[in-house]
């Protein structure tokens, strides 16, 4: 009881001191930082932000001072486009998202309204390796627009570093509707253990996991947007990598080795 009346009193007293200092009218102007217009001199904002046109894989904004948090200039970025970034994930987180979490992400947006997309922000953690080779824990709240036949064009995405808080390797994925007066409430939470051990790659694990809730190699194709001669190659692909004689045994090999 005593500790939280200290507590209290410390931050009151920290308030009285605030009301004799008026703050720097220039940092007031939170829009003008957003747009870059004010030199920061040293001073970093603890979150990146950036606009992703998926139409081209490139990078339509990204601040300046996104790069002191991924570790990599805004240069490379922009010209290196989405294909950069990903592939300084963490492989390991790498294969969970491509080949499970964007999967529920694509699973979400197919059960509401295309239109409705814009309305939900989807949030993930992932580990990324930052220009000096360090690895961190990085969370990402992305919002999806310009929804095309059910697949969003545009993500405005913002991201920070939670290494020094996120200590274990799940990721864990959640999605939130922005509601009127309440903000943004959660409707959908899953967490994902990482896969070390698996032998195929994420889009074979993916066409595998479909197999498993019964959809054909025809159907499969239709929902990958791949021809029907692609899925089978990568189920004859499966069946070379782990010796499984049919699609019955591979995917019991698969659940018992958590691959799927």
């Amino acid at each position: 009881m005593n500790s939280a009346r200290n507590f209290r009193n410390y931050y009151e007293e920290y308030l009285e001191v605030c009301r004799s200092i008026s703050p720097k009218s220039e940092l007031l102007a939170l829009r003008k930082l957003e747009k870059e217009e004010y030199p920061f001199n040293g001073f970093n904002l603890p979150s990146g932000i950036c606009l992703i046109d998926y139409s081209n894989r490139h990078y339509s904004y990204m601040c300046d001072y996104s790069q002191q948090i991924v570790g990599h200039s805004r240069d490379k970025y922009i010209t290196g486009g989405v294909d950069f970034h990903n592939g300084y994930w963490h492989p390991e987180d790498w294969t969970v998202f491509e080949g499970n979490v964007f999967h529920d992400i694509r699973e979400f947006w197919s059960s509401i309204p295309p239109q409705e997309i814009p309305k939900y922000r989807v949030s993930f953690n992932y580990r990324f390796i930052r220009g000096d080779n360090t690895v961190s824990q990085f969370l990402q709240h992305s919002t999806y627009m310009e929804p095309y036949a059910g697949n969003p064009i545009l993500n405005l995405s913002v991201f920070s570093d939670i290494g020094d808080f996120k200590t274990d390797n799940n990721i864990v994925l959640t999605i939130s509707r922005l509601v009127s007066g309440q903000g943004y409430v959660k409707v959908f939470s899953k967490s994902y253990l990482p896969q070390t051990k698996s032998v195929l790659s994420a889009r074979e694990s993916e066409v595998l996991r479909l197999s498993l809730e019964g959809l054909s190699s025809k159907m499969i194709a239709d929902k990958l947007f791949i021809s029907i001669q692609t899925v089978k190659n990568h189920k004859a692909n499966m069946m070379e990598k782990t010796s499984a004689k049919n699609i019955a045994e591979l995917i019991n090999l698969s659940l018992k080795n958590k691959w799927v």
